[in-house]
């Protein structure tokens, strides 16, 4: 009875993701990126560059990891049925189209978050997504909020306050955020799949990040399921709010540009650059503040200094590829 049951429910929940075109757990991370994570974990994972040092975390680090990776596994069924959920209700997200977005890039503290809240100002012609939108990517999620709000707004007002007392007053100082702001969405890829630079202020070992940055070097098949969890988030933020309006994003994704240029090839992408000394300041402030409270401690203080100059490194050969090498990224070099 009991196999019957379950295979009933299986067939049903397979269905769904072959009526919806949903990959499998869609925001699982690719395999290769948990490899490198869990041996970050372990303390195995070795630098793979003579000027940075191997790195071990610190043990409440360590130990953080150990439960969240448990925690987020455990619940990854769970987490697959709430991403069905959209598809299911509200499945008409996915004809929203991208085609006319516009993707501002550059490097960590370089103004990006200035110039991409000073044009989303423009609220006639463009939409951005919001935190909570980010890191909770449900439609059906989002309608409860707004039905929340329009009910009370204090409550919305208590859930901000929550959130930014979660993220710390520091790293707020520095990097302020509220729930109806324009936020940068590599956060999305950052939480869900461990890709993109962004990881770095949320995983604490130099080496990952390395990993989980250069995108454009995963597997095909890692980089076709990370497009496709970031552009049906997008396309729930337009269902949502958009009303005929062009999304505006912002992120540090540099590696992911020609992924998107390449699915994206009407899309505009924008580049703001700035001298990584006069960056590095205000970075190592903000991610080592960030690290304190979302890793449990933040990287010492010379090795995190090693790996910043190398993240830049590999950030300049990448944005010099693409907004001045135009290395086989199709139509798009006309719209940088």
């Amino acid at each position: 009875m009991f196999s019957t049951i379950f295979s009933v429910l299986f067939a049903f929940w397979y269905g769904l993701h072959i009526a919806y075109s949903s990959p499998f757990f869609l925001a699982a991370p690719p395999t290769c990126l948990l490899w490198k994570r869990l041996q970050a974990i372990a303390g195995t994972l070795k630098s793979s560059s003579s000027e940075v040092p191997d790195y071990k975390m610190p043990k409440e680090s360590r130990n953080y990891y150990i439960f969240k990776t448990i925690l987020f596994y455990g619940t990854m069924l769970i987490i697959d049925v709430l991403f069905l959920i959209d598809d299911v209700f509200y499945g008409d997200y996915q004809k929203c189209s991208l085609d006319d977005a516009v993707f501002i890039v550059g490097g960590f503290r370089t103004g990006t978050t200035n110039l991409h809240r000073a044009i989303h100002l423009d609220e006639e012609r463009f939409v951005s997504p919001r935190f909570h939108e980010i890191i909770m990517p449900y439609l059906w999620m989002g309608k409860i909020f707004d039905w929340l709000e329009k009910r009370d707004p204090k409550t919305i007002k208590n859930i901000e306050a929550k959130l930014q007392d979660a993220i710390g007053k520091d790293t707020m100082a520095r990097h302020p955020m509220s729930w109806h702001g324009a936020e940068e969405d590599d956060l999305l890829l950052a939480s869900w799949n461990f890709a993109g630079w962004y990881v770095c202020v949320l995983f604490a070992h130099p080496e990952a990040i390395i990993h989980s940055g250069l995108q454009d070097q995963l597997p095909e098949s890692a980089q076709k399921k990370m497009f496709e969890l970031y552009k049906r988030s997008l396309q729930k933020v337009l269902y949502r709010r958009g009303n005929g309006r062009a999304l505006l994003s912002k992120n540090h994704m540099i590696n992911f540009m020609p992924i998107l240029a390449k699915e994206l090839p009407n899309a505009k992408f924008v580049d703001i650059v700035r001298h990584p000394k006069d960056a590095y300041l205000s970075w190592y402030g903000l991610s080592q503040s960030a690290l304190s409270v979302l890793s449990r401690a933040p990287i010492q203080k010379e090795v995190a200094v090693s790996a910043h100059l190398r993240f830049w490194d590999y950030f300049t050969k990448a944005e010099t590829d693409f907004f001045i090498e135009g290395k086989g990224y199709g139509s798009t070099k006309d719209n940088r």
